[in-house]
């Protein structure tokens, strides 16, 4: 059969545009976000927005040829000023300076800094954000628990409910990863949050591992493994009773529809001090390497709409029912 593509249009909820220290004041970057070209900027307060790229004037594309100017983006042929929300601030120009051009307004998109990233809201029918995004322990400035940040960044080849899919997709884990599978032990869902907790095997010296951080003394050990998610945007991760003493790691996944065939994956992973130097490095490097093994499957998948699935696949058809309150639009 003809490969099927994703049928679902862009989906609704908080997504990563970028991370905090990656827009400087004063600073204006093009970014594509679920479809649509926006400008990111900071002003020189240091206020972060995040509107359509295109002057609601004269079309022209802000992101590449607007500059911030004290706490506006202006455009450089009009010479009007923007908001931070998108309505008119002024124009240079006293020849439009009219009340017609005063109305004009760019899309705003609302936005807020948290756990490291910038976030903003995506609704297909430009609907106010009806759930938020929690203030995650260990990203916000806390810093005395937890050793170095560790950053990483991919670009995927399809969207984010196929990449969140393989999650709970248990039986992929021991084939595609060599590791055992995390089957959900406890399940919660509450609207658009959802939360798993499972007891899983880990093999700190598995086949992602790079070479420089395997250790004949990591052992294989028993830990608690929780994953928490807001919607489709923003995953945190959890692991506890890590050797020797009883160490903690945890990760934050902020994800971005870039379009409906790519994605952008954003990480932040951190262990706690007490296993830094220890096996901490090699739980972090394992996870981090271990998604290039998914990367090839989901740059050929085709979509299967109505899987048959075995008894070790894990809830893959509870996770689809989930997250179809995501979509203001739905296939027939």
């Amino acid at each position: 059969m003809p490969k099927q593509e994703f049928p679902f249009p862009m989906p609704n909820g908080w997504f990563c545009i970028t991370r905090c220290g990656e827009i400087k004041k004063g600073e204006v970057k093009g970014i594509k976000f679920c479809e649509k070209q926006v400008a990111v900027f900071r002003t020189e307060s240091g206020k972060i927005s995040v509107l359509d790229a295109y002057c609601a004037f004269n079309g022209i594309d802000l992101s590449k040829n607007g500059s911030v100017e004290g706490e506006t983006l202006k455009c450089p042929k009009s010479g009007i000023a923007w908001n931070i929300d998108g309505t008119f601030a002024s124009c240079e120009n006293k020849d439009i300076n009219n009340g017609e051009v005063k109305k004009l307004k760019i899309f705003c998109y609302p936005t807020q800094e948290l756990n490291g990233f910038i976030w903003s809201w995506h609704h297909l029918l430009k609907e106010d954000p009806y759930f938020d995004i929690p203030t995650l322990e260990g990203f916000n400035g806390d810093d005395d628990k937890w050793g170095k940040e560790f950053h990483y960044e991919y670009n995927i080849n399809t969207v984010l409910q196929e990449i969140a899919e393989n999650d709970v997709d248990a039986a992929h884990f021991p084939k595609v990863h060599g590791s055992p599978s995390l089957p959900e032990t406890d399940a919660i869902v509450d609207g658009v949050y959802k939360k798993t907790i499972a007891e899983t095997l880990m093999d700190p010296n598995n086949d992602s591992v790079s070479e420089e951080y395997k250790n004949e003394a990591n052992e294989m050990f028993t830990t608690t493994f929780t994953r928490e998610s807001w919607g489709l945007g923003c995953v945190a991760l959890k692991m506890i009773n890590l050797p020797p003493a009883g160490g903690e790691f945890i990760m934050v996944n902020a994800s971005c529809p870039v379009d409906n065939k790519h994605s952008i994956l954003r990480w932040t992973m951190r262990v706690s001090k007490d296993i830094e130097d220890e096996i901490g490095m090699a739980i972090i490097d394992g996870i981090a390497n271990g998604v290039l093994d998914d990367m090839p499957i989901w740059d050929n998948k085709s979509y299967v709409d109505q899987p048959v699935l075995c008894d070790g696949d894990g809830p893959i058809n509870k996770f689809r029912k989930w997250v179809r309150q995501f979509y203001s639009e739905l296939p027939a």
